[in-house]
């Protein structure tokens, strides 16, 4: 793809971090060759009725990656401006409309100013806009409150081109957060570090004419009164007390079943929990977890959660009885026994992420390490790979964000360099990043 030309809209020559990471994630796909910077750009605030939003955000919505910063791009041409202001909503001064009418500019990227009304009658390039929010739900703001007010699991984040309708444009790239609802600011923290990737693939969208088919039609939210902010802090409250009542009474304990089935993977299929055998679960252990089959469909492999230390051990049992449970990997913390084969022979991928870069081993050999290359400096959570058309593909999360953002590489063979697949990461959400075992092939389709 040819790089596009961007124009960038700041306030006062500063960006924050997460707005300075997503232009470098998007940087092989936009070149910046103008920054339009507004000078006046000013927020009224009524302090009497919001006080306690105001004070809840110092907190919140102000962290490490909302931090503003001065920045420059060495290439771009700063054309600094006062915009006009009519009541709430800014515009452009004309000289700016001169810019952007002159034809050298493919997109503009809003990271300045509040509701900016545009000339409608002028022939402008898009002008794309992050809204934390999904707009078939929540437009308006604060990014992020009303969804733990009501009890939601996720917030939206879009790219949209932005029109005169608040949170209505042309939406370019979409995603979803997860949301903590005991913590607004790990909430916050969660679609700020969620929304960088966004716009490299808003530029790809929109280069290759591709929208995104989501409603524009939600409810348009305002800053909270104090007494909804009351209600927030005690919700918030409450959550984090079930929390800590979670953690000291309940404990998660899978188990690992077999059964004798060909899955039809075309049309709707019920099982029964009669037709499963449960694997015995050593006395040693907690639980088993993370089941797959070696390559021969002769073994399962295992995480067996150790009772006394609480790291996770590999085993290999027996598929067709579960009679022998032979440990494979011990000491440090081993999970996700995904595995794959490479001329003829197998290799297991563990999850080593709380000790180690990623590597792959024989299983009879788990002492001769083979890293990833290109993801040595990366710890890596359920890497999972695939071999399709010729080409290695790991797909795989990041410990900081496993939860949300799945990511994939790409390499002729698993001993070769990994580089990002173009379409990297290739998904966004808490509901579908996190890798559950291996693709399955079924009628020639993945």
């Amino acid at each position: 793809m040819i790089k596009m030309r961007a124009a960038l809209i700041v306030d006062n020559m500063q960006l924050s971090k997460w707005q300075l990471d997503a232009l470098d994630a998007a940087s092989n796909s936009i070149e910046i060759v103008l920054i339009f910077n507004c000078q006046n750009t000013l927020t009224k605030k009524r302090y009497l009725k919001n006080f306690l939003y105001y004070a809840l955000n110092i907190f919140t919505l102000r962290n490490h990656l909302t931090k503003r910063q001065k920045f420059s791009f060495t290439n771009a041409t700063v054309i600094n401006f006062d915009s006009i202001y009519k009541g709430a909503w800014q515009s452009l001064p004309e000289k700016i409309y001169k810019e952007l009418e002159g034809g050298n500019i493919d997109v503009v990227i809003k990271f300045g100013m509040s509701l900016l009304s545009l000339n409608e009658e002028k022939k402008l390039p898009p002008i794309l806009s992050y809204h934390h929010g999904n707009p078939s739900k929540y437009r308006g703001r604060p990014a992020g409150f009303y969804e733990i007010y009501n009890n939601e699991r996720t917030t939206g984040i879009i790219v949209q081109s932005i029109s005169n309708k608040l949170d209505a444009g042309e939406i370019y790239a979409f995603a979803e957060s997860k949301v903590v609802n005991f913590s607004y600011k790990k909430t916050a923290l969660n679609f700020y570090s969620n929304s960088v990737p966004l716009l490299d693939c808003a530029i790809r969208n929109l280069s290759n004419k591709t929208k995104l088919n989501i409603k524009v039609d939600g409810k348009n939210y305002r800053l909270p009164s104090n007494v909804k902010v009351s209600i927030f802090l005690l919700l918030l409250s409450l959550n984090a007390l079930k929390k800590v009542i979670y953690g000291l009474f309940f404990e998660k304990r899978w188990r690992v079943s077999g059964m004798q089935n060909t899955l039809n993977l075309i049309n709707d299929e019920k099982i029964s929990s009669i037709e499963l055998n449960e694997v015995p679960v050593d006395k040693k252990y907690t639980f088993y977890a993370d089941c797959f089959f070696s390559e021969d469909d002769k073994k399962i492999r295992v995480e067996a959660l150790d009772r006394i230390t609480g790291l996770g051990d590999i085993l290999e049992l027996e598929a067709r009885d579960y009679s022998t449970q032979k440990v494979l990997m011990s000491g440090q913390h081993f999970s996700y026994p995904s595995s794959f084969k490479y001329k003829g022979k197998e290799y297991l991928l563990p999850e080593v992420a709380s000790h180690s870069a990623q590597y792959f081993c024989e299983p009879n050999n788990i002492d001769e390490k083979h890293f990833i290359k290109g993801l040595e400096d990366k710890r890596i959570v359920d890497a999972t790979l695939h071999l399709e058309d010729g080409k290695y593909f790991i797909f795989f999360g990041e410990n900081k964000n496993a939860h949300t953002i799945l990511n994939l590489w790409v390499a002729d063979s698993p001993f070769d360099l990994f580089k990002p697949h173009p379409m990297n990461p290739v998904a966004v959400s808490p509901y579908v990043a996190r890798m559950g075992g291996k693709l399955l092939k079924h009628q020639g389709r993945v």
